[in-house]
């Protein structure tokens, strides 16, 4: 029988600017442990690299014998919370098993007695315990030191006003408790430890104690700034979250509770009811048009690219009819769709072809290149088979392969028209927010954005553009459930509090402010931006009027939308604003303006496999090479569609899909670290030393490893 794994303790320090006070104070306090822990983690969130290296040399300094102990940097969001996350990341990546693992957190200013953790482990060991917290003695320049009592037991609501007595130094807890609870929300500079607390004590099943004497030295010394000073910029930008965050759970009683206490002791003011700026007149948007120089005011031609996916021709019907409303606007000189069949079997599909003669019949300039056809094209070595010999439905990155072979050919004998890729799952009226923070399905004015876009080609500025998705992202949905299940979480909980019968409040504004400025908001996996994976989206009215018991009911059908990759709370939705190019983009390519044809011939879609599994973003790598290696202009634009998921069904976590998204976003940015990848004296080509072969595959491991770290979190908190 293999043996019962004891439980362990690992200690986790967040610090910044203060190693003389890690040094004289936290960590000898954690070296004097009659417990010892398995290991101490300390994140620096110092922004200057002096600081974090007096911070490393510190910890260097004491390093205890017997204890493991790791020095980090703050790889999330700024703050608290951002550096508290990344510790308890590492110390995911670093344990065998979560549920034995105990994390007990210690502020850089603070100190333990010497039977901190013994007493803390002692009594959760014996009860079962999944977390702890312990007395402490609250301590002020010229003042009496200040016992302060944690409750005894754990509910929501004794910390939707204050702080009943659980803060940082003094929580002891699961390491697989805190990962299910989503760990700290790095949105909030302070009132952390308040709002974790609430989305553990809703954990089913999760046991809580506290014990009996004081254990921790809680500094709170007026003279340096803390996040609990009054008056402080954080302290303050964290109450007002907080209050945001929770003020539908509370009683009317408790909000004014919350706003009385938060004004005596910090100076806090409720801000006013959340304002979007007003969207800049007469520019280019996805919903407007752009100002173009009349030398670029001739009416352009429009070749469509499209692969069919013969099991989702509903999608394909969509599309085609989009474009089929447009085929005959004057501002356009033509418009030719082209669409590459991509099925099973060996022959060409009579459902699609039927489709097409639907359209045709029309009015819609529409040509097939079905599997017969391709496959004879593949036997004369003209296009990329991909499989289409042996009846096999194509891998994206071949089919994409394929069509920009044909779509090249067919450019060719229309000079200055312009290509677009479009995935056949968009449609052509993306949602738009409006001032009032409400998206809505805007259709798109194809002719001046492609006047522009063709003046921007003529001046140089761009070869390829990139647009954006509206609706639901081209992810994987298991990259996307996280976010939503918190939003389902909050909003049903915020219905079941409301008058059934009552209109049900307009939280859109709300919603559209959690958007500004960022991109990954709705994203599980996001490298960059994760400080909204706790910060609840709510539902907001279908229509003007509708009851709240409409809406619980509306949820509750559509809930298991999310199962399918439809975004039912956080749908991407574009904002108005002129039509710029943004060079640091390379985000996918169902929606791609080629104004060069030449990219179509010069290079395939790679697509690497990694154990015999081709990899995704194909399209991303396909744009690198053109950047990289043969010195094309491409940028993104903000030229948006809709993403139409409405008829996909739902299904299962789908591992194998994500895995080949994460693998190929670890080579997409390996090969964009290492730009010499591209160099060659001889022209266009990928020339590697054996040292540089050695350096992208580290460069790809660590990113495989970020990625699968995101990926292990959130299916914690999905769990």
């Amino acid at each position: 029988m293999k043996p019962v794994e004891e439980n362990r303790v690992a200690v986790l320090i967040a610090t910044a600017r203060r190693s003389h006070l890690l040094a004289s104070r936290a960590l000898p306090s954690v070296g004097r442990q009659t417990r010892i822990p398995w290991r101490v983690v300390v994140v620096d969130d110092s922004r200057s690299e002096t600081a974090a290296l007096h911070t490393d040399q510190s910890v260097r300094a004491w390093r205890p014998a017997g204890i493991a102990v790791d020095f980090l940097r703050n790889r999330r969001t700024k703050g608290a919370c951002g550096a508290w996350n990344s510790g308890l990341d590492h110390l995911l990546r670093t344990c065998s098993d979560p549920r034995r693992l105990y994390v007990a957190i210690l502020d850089d200013d603070d100190g333990w007695e010497p039977d901190h953790l013994e007493c803390c482990l002692a009594l959760a060991e014996c009860r079962g315990l999944d977390m702890v917290a312990s007395p402490f003695l609250r301590i002020e320049k010229d003042t009496t030191p200040l016992r302060v009592i944690p409750p005894l037991s754990l509910r929501a609501s004794d910390f939707l006003v204050g702080n009943p007595g659980i803060q940082g130094s003094n929580l002891v807890c699961r390491l697989s408790v805190l990962l299910e609870a989503g760990l700290f929300d790095e949105s909030l500079p302070s009132c952390t430890d308040r709002d974790l607390c609430i989305r553990i004590s809703e954990l089913p099943g999760v046991r809580y104690g506290a014990t009996a004497h004081p254990t921790v030295h809680h500094f709170a010394c007026r003279s340096r700034p803390r996040l609990s000073t009054a008056h402080s910029p954080s302290r303050l930008r964290g109450l007002d979250r907080f209050f945001r965050k929770h003020r539908d759970r509370m009683s009317d009683t408790e909000r004014e509770r919350f706003r009385t206490r938060a004004r005596r002791l910090f100076g806090w003011e409720e801000s006013p009811p959340v304002t979007l700026a007003a969207s800049p007149p007469d520019h280019g948007s996805p919903a407007s048009a752009p100002r173009c120089s009349e030398t670029s005011r001739s009416a352009p031609h429009l070749i469509v690219g499209m692969i069919a996916d013969t099991d989702r021709l509903e999608e394909v019907r969509g599309l085609l009819a989009d474009l089929r409303d447009r085929a005959g606007e004057p501002a356009l000189s033509g418009l030719d769709v082209l669409v590459l069949e991509n099925g099973r079997g060996r022959t060409a599909g009579d459902a699609l072809r039927a489709v097409v003669a639907h359209e045709r019949a029309h009015g819609l300039r529409i040509y097939l290149v079905d599997r017969t056809h391709h496959r004879k094209d593949a036997a004369r070595g003209r296009v990329l088979d991909g499989g289409a010999s042996r009846g096999r439905r194509l891998p994206i990155a071949h089919a994409r392969t394929a069509l920009q072979t044909y779509l090249y050919a067919f450019a060719r004998s229309r000079p200055g028209a312009v290509v677009w890729i479009v995935d056949d799952d968009m449609r052509l009226d993306p949602l738009v927010a409006g001032e009032d923070g409400r998206p809505r399905r805007t259709p798109l004015d194809l002719a001046p954005v492609l006047r522009k876009l063709r003046e921007l080609h003529t001046s140089g500025a761009v070869d390829v553009a990139i647009g954006a998705y509206t609706g639901a992202p081209p992810l994987p949905f298991a990259a996307t459930v996280r976010v939503q299940l918190v939003d389902l979480m909050a909003s049903l909980q915020w219905l079941s509090l409301l008058d059934p019968n009552e209109v049900l409040p307009d939280r859109s504004r709300d919603n559209a402010a959690l958007r500004s400025g960022r991109r990954d908001y709705y994203y599980d996996l996001s490298r960059s931006e994760t400080d909204r994976l706790e910060t609840p989206f709510r539902v907001t009215p279908a229509f003007p009027g509708e009851r709240v018991r409409e809406a619980f009911v509306r949820v509750a059908v559509t809930a298991e939308r999310i199962l399918a990759g439809e975004q039912v709370f956080r749908p991407l939705a574009a904002v108005p604003k002129p039509l710029e190019l943004t060079a640091d983009g390379l985000q996918r390519g169902g929606n791609t303006f080629v104004l060069d044809i030449e990219t179509l011939a010069l290079a395939p879609n790679p697509s690497p496999a990694i154990d015999g599994r081709p990899s995704r973003r194909s399209d991303m790598l396909w744009a690198l090479l053109q950047r990289r290696c043969f010195g094309r202009r491409v940028a993104t634009v903000p030229i948006a569609l809709h993403h139409d998921r409405s008829r996909v069904a739902t299904g299962t976590l789908d591992l194998e899909r994500i895995v080949d998204d994460i693998r190929g976003y670890a080579v997409f940015s390996a090969l964009q670290d290492t730009p010499p990848a591209f160099a060659s004296p001889d022209g266009p080509a990928i020339e590697l030393t054996d040292g540089e072969v050695e350096g992208i595959a580290a460069r790809v491991h660590k990113y495989l490893e970020e990625r699968l770290a995101a990926f292990r979190l959130s299916f914690h908190r999905i769990r």
